[in-house]
């Protein structure tokens, strides 16, 4: 019989060296290939977009009182999606106005939207769900602003070393 077993304990070491072993995946794809960070972003509004293009026999079992806050969470979803487009090195200095620039890139994705739903049989362009969708959209980059303060505090992202052009 084998002494080989697939329950034999990991031999003792940090927490520290056991995480050291696993690479970070994602940002190690989106290091070697930075147009990766766009594919959430392109996926989020192609769902929104499917979603705006429905009419409203379509989704005539969904509650109105619910529209807003449908449209505050795909907004904040969106959000999160474009943060992921800057490394977590970028999105630590200036957090506040990366967040504004995700509000406000969630809020011209919103018009386009609203303006796509007008032509949508049964459907209307609406104020308060461009109201929504900046909301969402802070919401969202406020979000993804203290999970990377987080991340970083607990975590944090190991400096490269100086090239000699740098220095």
């Amino acid at each position: 019989m084998s002494s080989f077993s697939i329950f034999r304990p990991i031999p003792h070491s940090s927490k520290r060296q056991r995480r050291d072993l696993i690479p970070n995946m994602f940002e190690s794809i989106f290091d070697k290939y930075p147009f990766f960070r766009a594919v959430p972003c392109v996926l989020c509004m192609a769902i929104i977009f499917k979603l705006s293009s429905l009419t409203n026999e379509q989704l005539q079992d969904f509650p109105h009182v619910w529209d807003k806050l449908a449209h505050f969470c795909e907004y904040a979803t969106l959000a999160g999606c474009y943060a992921m487009l800057w490394t977590r090195t970028e999105w630590s200095k200036r957090q506040w106005l990366r967040v504004l620039v995700v509000g406000v890139l969630a809020l011209v994705y919103g018009c386009t939207d609203e303006f796509h739903q007008s032509f949508v049989e049964g459907r209307d362009s609406s104020v308060l769900d461009l109201v929504a969708d900046l909301t969402g959209g802070l919401t969202g980059g406020v979000v993804y602003a203290v999970i990377t303060r987080i991340l970083n505090r607990y975590d944090p992202v190991p400096e490269k070393p100086k090239t000699p052009q740098e220095e």
